[in-house]
């Protein structure tokens, strides 16, 4: 009699540890990793520490950044890539990880094969900036001036195969434009040459860092890239509204959540819920307004899609315009 409950003991216990073995653990029960492929400090820093701070909040566990800057953002991407695709690396990329991999010839960092889509988030404009003495008051005025002038007129831009040189360049093709471009090594020296007039206009997807001069008057906006006016600055008009060729346009900078090719569907889904809960914090959207984002949610699929989209139209670009960072 003695030994039933011993055998019963034995079977229960059993059991328990067959349930635990196949139960599935909570996602996420430890910290997340989060790449970020360029350094402290840049506009998709900014607004991916606001961002995951309270991500880190709403899934009760920490979201860590790590700057993992080069190549165009491909460093960052490249480790994404290698990474286990169990939902603890991951990466908050913008839109050079579909500009990036042409330009470094690195179709193994296609977006399409090398990662899943978790959670998009924001849209940020370029803005089409001019220096003061420019005497167009409107986009439609300065492209005739640049149209009746070719050559003479000087881009600024913040680099070779940048967004902003791309959507330049996009543009002029469909208008006809021919100017002079002038590379620098990034937004901010761009920005400044600009003001002092050493370059004519540029295209800026960096509010934060135009906006001083802008109302410093130093420097006009006479345009915005998006299909919408941008929320940061609604009484500047669209391309779309303000030049019939440009009907439709659409165009700039965007950011997203992304984790290695063959993420469970599952931990994708959680990562979209938590940053959509996160987008809706006031403190959060108010850093996203300085930064000129605006929300840009579509559930997975439908982000991934957008993706394999953005790849294809500035694939073509870079491939008509004979670019190569190699």
């Amino acid at each position: 009699m003695k030994t039933v409950p011993a055998v019963a003991a034995v079977t229960l216990a059993s059991l328990f540890n067959i349930t635990a073995a196949h139960a599935e653990p909570t996602y996420p029960d430890k910290p997340v990793s989060v790449i970020i492929g360029f350094s402290p400090g840049g506009p998709t820093d900014a607004i991916g520490r606001v961002l995951f701070r309270k991500v880190a909040e709403v899934m009760k566990t920490p979201f860590v950044i790590e700057n993992r800057p080069g190549a165009g953002g491909n460093i960052g991407s490249q480790d994404l890539a290698r990474a286990k695709p169990d939902g603890y690396t991951t990466m908050y990329g913008t839109s050079s990880v579909t500009t990036a991999p042409p330009l470094f010839k690195r179709d193994d960092l296609n977006p399409e094969k090398a990662f899943d889509a978790a959670a998009c988030t924001t849209k940020v404009p370029l803005i089409l900036l001019v220096n003061n003495k420019i005497s167009a008051n409107n986009v439609a005025e300065f492209y005739k001036q640049i149209k009746d002038n070719p050559g003479k007129f000087f881009m600024g831009s913040s680099g070779n195969g940048s967004i902003d040189h791309l959507v330049a360049m996009e543009i002029a093709s469909k208008l006809g434009q021919k100017f002079q471009l002038v590379p620098y090594k990034g937004n901010g020296p761009a920005l400044t040459d600009l003001a002092a007039g050493n370059v004519n206009f540029m295209y800026s997807g960096s509010f934060n860092s135009a906006l001083p001069f802008i109302q410093k008057g130093t420097i006009k906006a006479l345009a915005v890239t998006s299909s919408k006016r941008s929320g940061a600055l609604p009484d500047v008009p669209t391309l779309s509204e303000s030049v019939n060729e440009l009907k439709g346009y659409d165009a700039g900078t965007w950011q997203a959540l992304l984790a290695p090719k063959n993420t469970p569907a599952n931990v994708l889904k959680a990562l979209d819920a938590g940053v959509q809960s996160a987008l809706k914090d006031k403190e959060v959207l108010k850093s996203l307004h300085y930064q000129g984002a605006d929300i840009m949610h579509m559930p997975p699929s439908e982000c991934q899609a957008f993706i394999k989209d953005e790849y294809a139209r500035w694939s073509k670009t870079i491939s008509d315009l004979n670019l190569s960072a190699r």
